[in-house]
């Protein structure tokens, strides 16, 4: 028993069971839907569309940009790092937290670093920086590069354009690198 299928016919009814018109409608419904959302979104939520018009709005949102950048360069919360280049082509004195994220000693300190450096984060005077030593190529060159050869390494440099360092070997606690900052 054979049984012959011609395909031709087939493929001509479901081709003919959706029309080209009922495609289109379906493409516009869609888009009026997006449309009215956005609207509604910005009826319900319009100071997400105010413009930077104002100095003042550059100015936060360069603060907004430095936090982020500072914060979290690398996309990890747990890890920041903050750009090399950025910190040592700055002249304001710097305390610099040189990391790796595997270690022990670094976890312990990082909670109270991290405070340290949200508080003097914008201070025009002295500022605290993170580098993740182990973020990737880039940055363990640059940590061997600055004679980094255990971790946690923590160094107050007073211009950091200069490369001159004083090693801070004491107490791991906010306070005490508060301290050690304060007396340089």
């Amino acid at each position: 028993m054979k049984v012959k299928v011609n395909l031709s016919k087939a493929s001509k009814k479901i081709a003919s069971g959706c029309s080209d018109n009922k495609i289109q409608i379906a493409l516009w419904v869609v888009l009026g839907v997006f449309i009215v959302a956005v609207i509604i979104f910005a009826v319900f939520y319009p100071n997400r569309f105010n413009k930077m018009n104002t100095p003042e709005s550059f100015d936060n949102y360069n603060a907004l940009m430095e936090n982020m950048s500072s914060d979290n360069s690398a996309g990890d919360d747990e890890n920041p790092s903050d750009d090399t280049n950025k910190v040592f082509s700055s002249s304001k004195p710097t305390l610099v937290l040189f990391y790796a994220p595997w270690c022990g000693h670094c976890k312990t300190i990082k909670p109270d670093y991290k405070e340290l450096r949200t508080k003097y984060m914008g201070n025009p005077k002295k500022s605290v920086a993170m580098i993740n030593c182990d973020k990737d190529d880039k940055n363990k060159k640059f940590a061997s590069e600055k004679g980094v050869q255990g971790f946690p390494t923590i160094r107050y440099y007073k211009n950091p354009k200069d490369d001159k360092y004083v090693e801070y070997n004491g107490e791991r606690t906010r306070s005490a690198l508060e301290n050690f900052m304060d007396k340089y």
